[in-house]
């Protein structure tokens, strides 16, 4: 998923590139909405100024919630189990959240993880992982079950979700509780929490007070002024093919569809990208709770539209464990708008999709 465009006419845009936190991210200023038009100059200079910030919060965030540094302060954490220990309000905010949504997603969406992707090979950070271009063999995981709540065999980690406790104190610091033997990933949503606050830092709080959109490796969240004096900015957003089809990688510049976006956020998620081999097979990092291996799903890849980039990536997330009878089923019943693709490269859309579609 990339940016396509901005408004039909496609106006003057400053664009931020950035790598942080395992992921390519893209902010996009739409300096067109400026109150005054000032010189190139001094959009450039204001540009480089909002880079430094960005990257400084980037580089604080990933101090706190990296999984490859063991001195992040979600590391700590997971050091730290059966005792109370003070977290930032950042750490809080986004468990928090995360625990919310397991109950939202069956259990099959859950911070708890972490022990089965390092069980998979996914110690380090993603780019430094060993890739081929066809798989030696399948991917080590089986099939969904058609119905997830005949399941009887959830995983202890998540049968103890309810054992995390929080806490904030009068002087409003924050306390976590993890039980013994519990370790958290919390990448999933991290950065979807990241791509919200960035843009409502920069069209709500930044001097500019301008709409934008940021881009956090396919978590995208778009950047509302408070009071806008125009009409709404519409983003294009294109959808892009799987980056596999039937086990070999297949990389097509052709999109599937272009979404027309004016507030909210957009999250993919799938099987298809963030692979790597380990042990001689194919693993990947969606990892199903019940049997602690990456799920074999008949949904490859799911993009969900949401008021918020961390819920939109939890439902896309859930859309690949479900597998697509049961995904299509949900979300129709709560009117969500997503698209799906699945294995043979079928594109399935939902009717609260269908008014976002730009083309396809």
């Amino acid at each position: 998923m990339h940016t396509n465009m901005s408004n039909q006419t496609t106006p003057q845009l400053a664009t931020i590139k950035l790598f942080a936190m395992g992921c390519h991210i893209q902010i996009s200023l739409n300096t067109t909405r400026l109150s005054a038009q000032p010189s190139q100059m001094r959009i450039d200079q204001q540009v480089a100024f909002l880079t430094n910030d960005i990257q400084q919060r980037l580089a604080d965030w990933e101090h706190i919630f990296s999984r490859f540094d063991d001195s992040s302060e979600l590391m700590r954490l997971n050091n730290r189990g059966d005792q109370w220990s003070e977290v930032s309000s950042e750490l809080f905010e986004v468990l928090q959240r995360a625990i919310h949504f397991v109950s939202k997603t069956q259990g099959l969406v859950t911070p708890t993880l972490l022990h089965p992707l390092w069980d998979a090979g996914y110690k380090h950070s993603f780019e430094t992982l060993p890739k081929m271009s066809v798989p030696s063999l399948p991917v080590t995981s089986v099939s969904t079950p058609t119905n997830v709540q005949d399941t009887t065999s959830a995983n202890h980690a998540n049968q103890q979700i309810e054992g995390i406790q929080l806490r904030q104190l009068a002087d409003r610091q924050h306390q976590v509780y993890l039980p013994a033997g519990m370790a958290l990933d919390l990448n999933g949503y991290v950065k979807g929490w990241c791509a919200m606050q960035l843009a409502e830092n920069i069209s709500r709080v930044h001097d500019w007070h301008i709409p934008c959109l940021v881009d956090m490796g396919g978590d995208i969240a778009i950047g509302v002024p408070k009071n806008p004096t125009d009409k709404p900015v519409s983003w294009g957003v294109a959808v892009a093919k799987p980056y596999f089809a039937n086990s070999e990688h297949v990389h097509n510049d052709e999109d599937v569809a272009i979404l027309k976006l004016s507030s909210g956020a957009v999250a993919t998620s799938g099987q298809d990208y963030r692979r790597w081999l380990h042990d001689g097979r194919w693993q990947h990092h969606l990892i199903h709770p019940h049997d602690l291996r990456p799920v074999t799903s008949d949904v490859l890849t799911a993009t969900v539209l949401a008021k918020d980039a961390m819920t939109a990536e939890v439902y896309a997330k859930y859309c690949v464990l479900l597998g697509v009878k049961a995904a299509v089923a949900w979300l129709n019943k709560h009117h969500i708008a997503a698209l799906l693709i699945d294995r043979d490269n079928k594109v399935m859309v939902t009717s609260a999709m269908r008014p976002n579609l730009l083309a396809s």
